[in-house]
């Protein structure tokens, strides 16, 4: 296989869901991807009833408010807060980005209690390298945390999330966790956007679960809270991130981190 060079490589192979092939696979040349990734064959497509909705604040709807019919309103771009669940696993109920859950998400932000995070390790990404793509599939960096038994991971990019993105269009974000010394990732919480919304799904080495905890969308962040049970325990690991999108008509691109020990200085 012919070497790739990038600054910011991901260091190991790593997975997709089958259903952002139309990504991975235009992106493979020679075993080598946009932005210096390597991708191996991707992992079987989740069920949409074990995703987890994502939360959005008013500013996400509000891009997207014409097609949505979601409220208007303001929301500075700050820091994300973990959210409580807009749905159980498994329930029916609309997409993220419909006026439903506009409503819902500005009601929940006014009475939610602050969780005060510990970091963990930020990775920080260089801006602009992703490649051909719009502002929110380039990874400006990453930063883990935890909490009461639970692991947090806030994905900043360089510009604001839309609450549902054009037709055709798709983004996925994967957060990989390395247990064991296999090149692909034990773990991935993966963050999948599209026309109706955003969604959160959790692979494990058994395959996709339920999503055990919230995710929620506020300005050019993602966040993602989940038990540390739910990803092996709070045991030291490595993680990675990576960023893909497709326009569905032929632009493309790629951006990710390389791996870090999440405990190593314990």
């Amino acid at each position: 296989m012919g070497s790739c060079a990038h600054s910011q490589g991901r260091g190991a192979v790593t997975r997709r869901p089958a259903f952002l092939g139309a990504v991975v696979g235009s992106l493979v040349l020679a075993g080598c991807a946009v932005g210096g990734a390597e991708v191996e064959q991707g992992s079987p497509e989740p069920r949409p009833d074990l995703a987890r909705k994502a939360e959005l604040a008013a500013g996400n709807l509000e891009a997207t408010a014409p097609r949505s019919k979601a409220g208007r309103g303001r929301d500075r771009d700050g820091e994300v807060a973990s959210g409580s669940r807009n749905g159980a696993p498994g329930t029916g109920g609309k997409y993220a980005g419909t006026a439903d859950t506009a409503a819902t998400a500005q009601q929940q932000s006014r009475s939610r209690p602050e969780i005060s995070w510990t970091d963990l390790v930020t990775l920080d990404d260089q801006a602009g390298d992703h490649g051909d793509g719009p502002g929110y599939a380039d990874l400006t960096a990453v930063t883990f945390g935890e909490a009461d038994g639970m692991l947090a991971a806030t994905v900043t990019v360089a510009s604001t999330v839309p609450g549902a993105l054009a037709d055709r269009e798709v983004e996925g974000v994967g957060i990989d966790l390395f247990r064991s010394s296999s090149d692909e990732s034990d773990y991935q919480l993966f963050l999948d956007g599209g026309s109706r919304g955003w969604r959160a799904f959790l692979q494990t080495p058994n395959g996709f679960v339920d999503f055990p905890g919230t995710f929620a969308v506020r300005g050019r962040r993602l966040q993602v809270v989940v038990p540390w049970s739910s990803v092996g325990g709070r045991e030291e690991a490595e993680a990675s991130v990576f960023v893909d999108w497709s326009s569905g008509v032929g632009r493309l691109s790629t951006d990710g981190t390389t791996r870090v020990g999440l405990l190593a200085d314990e």
